[in-house]
Order: C-alpha cells, then structure tokens, then sequence
C-alpha cells in the first residue's frame, strides 16, 4: 500500500540538516583568508583561485553559500565583502569574530572536509571521499548498509511525492539507475500497477535494495541488477532512465560519459529523468541548492547544477526535447527524450 504524503513537506527538515554547514563554512573562509582577500579586492570564483591558489570548484560551491548568509555580496561574477563580514570577519576590525570561528569550527566534522577541499587537498588525494566506492566499482557491506540507510532516510518523501507530481504514464519499465534503497522505484510501482521498474546497483547495494522492496511487497513489479555503471553494458529494454542524486555527484564529462550510456541503451523514444536540486541560472541560488553544492563539493567529484547546465550536457548526448518542472520539496525533475 502506498503511504500517505505527512501534510507537512520534509524542506523543514532539510534546512535542519543544511545550517550545520554554516559555522565551518565562515570558519574555513576565516581560516583561509578569504575574507580579507575579498575586503582588499572583490574577485570571481576563478580568480580567487588563481590568486589564492585554491579548488576553483570548491570556491564555486563556498562562495555563493556565504553570499546567502548575508556575508558576502555578488555582481557581475565577483564577490566582495558585505558590511556585515567588513565589521566581524576582517582582521583588522575590532570587531572581528575570528577567534570564536576559528575555535568552534575545528570541533565541527564539516570544517577538515571543506578546509581540504578549498585548499585541494582532497582534490589531489587518493581514497579520500564518500563516492570513492562506487567510483571503484566496490562497496563493502557496511559501508552499503549505512550509506543506503542514509540515503533512504533522505529521499524516501521525495519519492512518494514526485509519483504525485510528474506525469509517469509513458513509462512502463523503468531503469533506475544508481538507485539505492530503490524507494524511487517503489514509490512508482506503489502508485501504478502497469508499471515495471529495475533497480541498477552495485552487489552489495542490490542485495539491500532487495530487503526494500521485499518489505514494501513490490517484488513482482520492482527487481534488481547489478551493473557497474561505468565499466558495464545496461540493460536494453527501458523506456525510461531515471537517475536521482546521480549527476551531482559528478565532474562534467563524467555526467556526460553517463547521459551517452544512458543515451545508447535507452530504446528509442525513450525518457531520462534527472531528479536533483536545480540552482538558477546565475548559480548562486536558492539557498537550499547552494548548501547542497558545497556538501557535494566536499564528498564528491560534483556539485549541483544549473537547468542550462543540465541542458547542453543532455543535449552533447543526443537528447531532445529538453525541460524541467518541479517535483516535490526542494527537488526538480529534468527530462529528455532519445529521437524514435
């Protein structure tokens, strides 16, 4: 039975989850000096990186999240210091906070993530982060079980309302690619009886995606396969790819390497569904999509993306047809459709 949407929506929950990204956030631009770097000259992400000779990436992700609590300011691509951080976060200031910063943030297990991120340390070392499993093609059991709980615990609202929210009537089988826990897949099997979805995961993750579906009685109708995104063929014989908090996790070509991937087994007519946190066009906004950028930023090759970013990647792969409408919370829906 499909359960009932709570009558309140789970973004309360999320801007919970992001305020704890606050304080080693304006810790490690203290610590890093890039507040005083931006009080002697504003600066766009890029230069910034070149002068300071940090992650230009990271600084993508940093930069527009300080701007949204008010410290920084943006205008044509450079960023400078609002009064706010010229009063508490310069050095020189009597007023300066610093000393508070610099001390909580350390205790925070966010601050080393993104300190080492700014400074590429993370960038240029081996087996450093979170997605590194799945990029090797290996994920042991317990780090399986834990992440895929975490995941769930993070998607599974999103799931159930999206399958309100999006027109599903073309699809009939559906590839979920990546798809964890498979909440995605059951939450559409759970609302449609004519519809059939795979789970497409690494061993570990499907046997566990198996105990999901096995207790929310959609066996008949949601399976599992296991299939190394990157170094095996796909399965033929969807109408739909659907790939949820996929992308993100991504550089740019390697989300290209995969919407071709997805592109060639799709049979033709066939949708991909991209189901992310869409930042606007500027990328600097909403608030909620630049706090989930910089986590990306820390933990993964990616960030969030912009809709013309999700666009032009789509279209380099063959796709047509390209649009986006909200989905459910802070969530989006952007498909695409392979030429019959």
């Amino acid at each position: 039975m499909k359960p009932e949407l709570p009558p309140v929506s789970d973004t309360f929950v999320w801007d919970t989850w992001m305020t704890m990204y606050q304080v080693p956030a304006v810790a490690v631009a203290i610590d890093l000096g890039i507040f005083d770097s931006l009080h002697e000259s504003a600066d766009s992400p890029s230069g910034l990186a070149a002068r300071r000779n940090f992650d230009e990436r990271g600084l993508n992700a940093l930069l527009p999240m300080l701007r949204h609590m008010g410290y920084l300011l943006h205008h044509d691509g450079l960023y400078s210091l609002s009064e706010l951080a010229t009063h508490y976060m310069t050095k020189d200031s009597p007023f300066y906070w610093g000393g508070l910063f610099t001390r909580v943030g350390k205790t925070l297990g966010p601050y080393k993530l993104l300190l080492e991120t700014i400074n590429m340390e993370r960038a240029n070392a081996e087996k450093n982060r979170p997605a590194d499993g799945w990029e090797s093609g290996h994920v042991d059991m317990e780090m399986a079980r834990t992440v895929t709980a975490f995941m769930h615990s993070h998607s599974v609202t999103a799931a159930n309302g999206m399958t309100r929210t999006f027109d599903f009537s073309q699809t009939k089988r559906m590839l979920d690619i990546g798809g964890g826990s498979g909440c995605f897949s059951i939450a559409l099997a759970q609302s449609r009886e004519d519809v059939h979805c795979t789970v497409m995961e690494l061993p570990t993750i499907c046997e566990i995606a198996g105990e999901y579906i096995q207790q929310a009685g959609v066996e008949n109708r949601v399976d599992t396969v296991v299939v190394d995104m990157f170094r095996d063929k796909w399965p033929a014989g969807y109408d739909t790819h659907f790939f949820s908090n996929i992308f993100h996790d991504w550089s740019h070509q390697t989300c290209l390497d995969i919407a071709r991937s997805s592109f060639s087994a799709l049979q033709p007519g066939g949708r991909i569904l991209l189901h992310e946190m869409l930042l606007d066009d500027q990328g600097t906004a909403p608030s909620h999509a630049v706090v989930f950028s910089l986590l990306m930023a820390m933990g993964t090759k990616g960030q969030q993306f912009t809709f013309p970013q999700l666009k032009d990647l789509l279209t380099e792969a063959g796709f047509t047809d390209i649009a986006w409408q909200p989905s459910y919370g802070y969530y989006a829906i952007v498909s695409g459709v392979k030429p019959g």
